[in-house]
């Protein structure tokens, strides 16, 4: 298999990380009849995955992110109590990073439901808004808030070139096979001095994006770069700070780009710190049943985290039949069920419940658990990945 760097286009040869079973997760927290494999490109410092057989025909017909209503969202965080949405904080920080004058026109690239369009026209009405996805599965949201002819699907109308002054993308650029294009298509539209603005996945703060099947691309900071440079942008800023577990990317339109390939310092650092997240995910499958054998035969638990971090926790067990809930803080979550099992809020957790297995990202695992009230008055035995 010749492989090739979606940023740099150097073959890859160096693998990293092979799944030991044929079964993978999607983004989605569904079942993938495939291994995931994981390359390192010592090129540009990208970490790519071998795409899923159909791809295109996936993300059209098959991906359905948050389509279960209209106001369906992801929980970004929780402050004393408070929930804060992912579309909240992403409108919030779009506003404090990218000017948004009221005439201002902007496309949003790969949208699927755009609610951080939908959000951000609630604050400002005067912006101009355009929608564009590689599937028309999405159009009944778009109505709600947009005239027909501000949306386009498959192919960007000719129209379209150069008349934007703001291109939006939000984690989508990590599933495309061919993020060369996307951009090609996005420089052709926007304006002379437009920006750019994206968020892809931060692998190295969120780990559990090296194993998402349908995640083409696990981008570092040193191929963002090299990725935007080469493809005619001046890069302003690409942050890792501003939303927790991505990099946040802020590039200009201009006539001609430098592209010089990273030092080799930074490369060999994104290399180690590839390969420590690769290691850790070989083990886990090991630490999760481990854990499961030294709890009683009998003893029925929990788990906690109805996203990607908790359905990897309960495939890797011997007796998933064994979890009696499943625990999360988003109420659009509350009352679906996960493989079976239901989804609760943390006041609702059965009085027997003395285990709970802990399905978070691992950098914040422990800061966000100690901040559930519910759980404070508990004596809870906790593993974490």
């Amino acid at each position: 298999m010749n492989l090739k760097c979606n940023c740099c286009g150097r073959l890859l040869t160096e693998k990293i990380y092979e799944s030991g079973a044929y079964r993978s997760l999607t983004s989605l927290c569904t079942a993938y009849d495939g291994k995931t494999e994981v390359y390192f490109c010592r090129g540009c410092g990208h970490v790519q995955s071998v795409e899923i057989t159909n791809i295109d025909q996936y993300y059209d017909s098959d991906y359905d992110i948050l389509v279960e209503s209209e106001e369906e969202d992801q929980v970004y965080e929780v402050v004393n109590g408070a929930t804060i949405y992912r579309t909240e904080h992403q409108v919030n920080t779009l506003l404090e990073k990218v000017g948004l004058s009221s005439d201002i026109r902007i496309l949003d690239y790969g949208c699927a439901k755009s609610s951080t369009m939908r959000a951000l026209l609630n604050r400002r009405p005067s912006v101009k808004i355009c929608l564009f996805d590689v599937s028309d599965r999405y159009i009944s949201f778009w109505k709600k808030f947009l005239s027909e002819g501000c949306w386009a699907t498959y192919v960007i109308p000719s129209a379209w070139d150069g008349q934007f002054d703001v291109v939006t993308t939000f984690f989508s650029m990590e599933h495309m096979a061919r993020p060369q294009d996307a951009l090609s298509q996005i420089f052709r539209v926007l304006k002379a001095g437009g920006t750019i603005y994206g968020i892809v996945p931060n692998v190295f703060t969120n780990t559990a994006d090296m194993i998402v099947v349908d995640h083409v691309n696990h981008f570092t900071s040193h191929s963002l770069d090299y990725l935007l440079r080469s493809n005619g942008f001046k890069v302003t800023e690409i942050d890792d700070r501003s939303h927790r577990g991505a990099l946040i990317f802020k590039a200009e339109k201009v006539t001609s780009c430098t592209n010089e390939a990273p030092e080799q310092e930074g490369i060999q650092r994104a290399l180690y710190e590839a390969l420590t997240i690769a290691r850790f995910w070989k083990d886990i499958r090991l630490r999760v049943r481990d854990f499961e054998l030294s709890i009683s035969d009998t003893e029925k638990f929990a788990v906690y985290g109805a996203g990607f971090y908790g359905a990897f926790i309960s495939s890797c067990l011997q007796h998933p039949e064994r979890i009696a809930c499943v625990i999360d803080q988003n109420p659009f979550l509350q009352g679906r069920k996960v493989n079976g099992v239901t989804v609760i809020s943390p006041k609702d957790m059965p009085e027997f419940i003395k285990v709970v297995l802990i399905g978070l990202n691992p950098a914040y695992a422990k800061c966000l658990i100690g901040e559930i009230a519910e759980f404070r008055l508990r004596q809870l035995s906790y593993f974490f990945l």
